[in-house]
């Protein structure tokens, strides 16, 4: 994944913008972003349907610290992670009150097809591999394509769903993050992953 990235943030940089938001499903994002990177972070976020305030107050900086870095990738949207929801509701109350939430772009609608078929490039099911569902393993031996493990991208990122989509003879895993699939796929050795509790439900 960080091939893609053209963020150049460090975790030794200081947090000047938080960008944060509501995916479709509810659920609350948001990260923070180093002085060089607010102009990509703030088009990212208005991209992505997200808001972008300012840490200029000690209140946003104290707040910005309880949050992953976000990255910036060349697709030009943000990696920003989901964060508590209480930390989201403080954040969100530092934007202006008249602040109107962009209007996310709705997305195709997808007509469901039965197991074993794939639409084709007229719509029409065919026959094909599918994607594999996702399980969670309960030891690392048990790990394969379509697993369910957790990864990071360095000290302070977090941890978060990421989905096994090939395993190589010499012991490296590529994952694709469950939640943000227009990020490339990058890779991990085992002792880089983790795994999600067994009684793990999402």
């Amino acid at each position: 994944m960080t091939n893609a990235a053209v963020s150049t943030a460090s975790p030794a940089a200081l947090p000047a913008l938080i960008v944060l938001g509501l995916d479709d499903g509810g659920k609350a994002h948001a990260s923070w972003f180093g002085e060089a990177e607010t102009d990509v972070a703030e088009k990212a976020a208005g991209m992505m349907g997200m808001a972008a305030v300012r840490a200029s107050t000690d209140e946003l900086r104290d707040l910005a610290g309880k949050l992953p870095q976000g990255r910036v990738f060349a697709s030009g949207k943000a990696f920003v992670p989901f964060v508590k929801a209480a930390t989201f509701d403080m954040i969100a109350d530092h934007l202006p009150k008249s602040y109107v939430w962009p209007v996310r772009a709705a997305k195709p609608a997808v007509e469901k097809i039965k197991p074993g078929k794939r639409a084709s490039g007229t719509g029409a099911p065919e026959s094909g591999p599918r994607r594999p569902e996702p399980h969670w393993p309960t030891d690392w031996e048990k790990i394969e394509v379509g697993s369910l493990v957790l990864a990071t991208e360095g000290a302070f990122q977090g941890w978060f769903e990421a989905q096994v989509v090939k395993i190589s003879p010499e012991g490296l895993y590529t994952l694709r993050w469950r939640d943000w699939l227009d990020v490339p796929v990058f890779t991990r050795r085992l002792i880089h992953i983790a795994l999600l509790h067994p009684e793990h439900t999402d």
